[in-house]
């Protein structure tokens, strides 16, 4: 059986240029950016309460289950 070594190709790297000018980009006002932080952090609080309600519910299960 005969291996042979590794090839050593030669990759040619392309760069795409950049634009000259800036690209506009689309703004949110400051209300509605507070808008949606706001409500994000309503609906990471829910998810909070969710959770530890969860959790509590369990540990009370298996106190429950531990004590029988």
């Amino acid at each position: 059986m005969r291996i042979d070594g590794v090839s050593n190709n030669r990759v040619v790297q392309s760069f795409v240029p950049t634009p000259k000018q800036p690209q506009e980009v689309a703004l949110v006002s400051k209300e509605d950016f507070l808008k949606l932080l706001s409500f994000a952090f309503y609906q990471q609080n829910g998810l909070n309460v969710k959770l530890v309600r969860i959790a509590v519910e369990n540990y009370v299960k298996a106190g429950i289950n531990l004590s029988a």
